[in-house]
Order: C-alpha cells, then structure tokens, then sequence
C-alpha cells in the first residue's frame, strides 16, 4: 500500500477549504449527489469528520468548539493531529472500526476527495484533485471496499465506469456517484 502523506492531507483539505469558500450565498440549500444532504448538510459532515477523527487521533472527546468550527480551521486541527510523532503506527477508532493511523489518514483523503467532489458537482465548481493522491485512494479503497458486504459500506453501491476514465472519475464511481 502507497503510503499516504499528511502533506497530500493538507494540500486536499485546502483544495475542499476553497470549495467550500466558493459556496454562493444561495447555494446552501441546494442538492448534492449525496442525497440526504444539501450542501450544508455535506459541509457540516466534513467538519464533524474532520473532529470525529481528530478526538480519535488525540484521545480527547470532542468539544462543543470543534462541532462548531468552520471547515478550514477543522482540516488545520485534523492535520496538527496527524502530525503527532508516531501517530500512523498507533491503533485509533474511527467510524469504519479500529484502524492504525495511517489507515485513517487514508479514509479521511478519500472522504475529502469523494466530498469534495459531491460539493464541487453540487455548486457547479471544478476540482482540482491532485491525480496521484487520487490514484493512490483508488488503490487502498478498492480492497477495502471489496471485503465489505453491501450493506455495512459506508457510502453506495459501486457504479461500473471505465477504467480508461479520469481517475476522480474511476474514484466516485467507485463509492456510488455518477458523473
């Protein structure tokens, strides 16, 4: 397995950060591929993420502040934490189970780059991805994925593309989006 970066974290987080900057103010409400939740919806999904891992990398609960904080100071707190010394080689519990810190540092890139897409589609902005960090969460989500049974996967069921797509492309199509 590629081994994901805190850098390639932070560099996807700033790129979602400016998704959600771009945000109209009449663009809250509206749908999202994702379809239970409106945009807000799906923002305020990221920051709880965001927290939700954090207090599992720092074995502090959450807090009333970081439920309430915006999206770009959530992603700075998130990778503070992935930055502690030793912190991918320890066993943490996120949402998908117990997993080693590196683990989750690649669930949380895909949940970005998947939400980030889905925000992107949502408020007619372009993405730009970086296309190896996109590649890599290809290939450490399709084994994953794979051992999971239909009903306990925590996004929808796969939809056949092309192997020869964009690999965002490949990537949603992987977790249930269409193009």
């Amino acid at each position: 397995m590629t081994a994901a970066t805190v850098d390639q974290l932070t560099a996807t987080a700033e790129r979602v950060g400016r998704l959600v900057a771009g945000v109209k103010p009449d663009q809250w409400g509206d749908p999202t591929p994702c379809e239970d939740w409106d945009v807000q919806s799906l923002v305020s999904h990221l920051v709880l993420g965001n927290a939700m891992v954090t207090s599992a990398l720092t074995a502090r609960p959450m807090t009333y502040r970081s439920l309430q904080a915006g999206f770009d100071e959530s992603a700075a707190t998130l990778t503070t934490a992935f930055r502690t010394p030793g912190i991918l080689d320890r066993s943490v519990d996120v949402p998908l189970g117990r997993v080693t810190g590196a683990m989750a540092l690649h669930l949380r890139l895909t949940e970005l780059l998947v939400h980030g897409w889905d925000l992107a589609r949502a408020t007619g902005q372009p993405v730009d991805f970086a296309e190896d960090v996109v590649e890599q969460e290809i290939a450490v989500t399709a084994p994953v994925l794979a051992g999971m049974p239909d009903g306990e996967r925590p996004f929808a069921t796969p939809i056949p593309v092309d192997e020869s797509a964009p690999a965002l492309d490949r990537l949603v199509a992987r977790l249930g989006r269409r193009r």
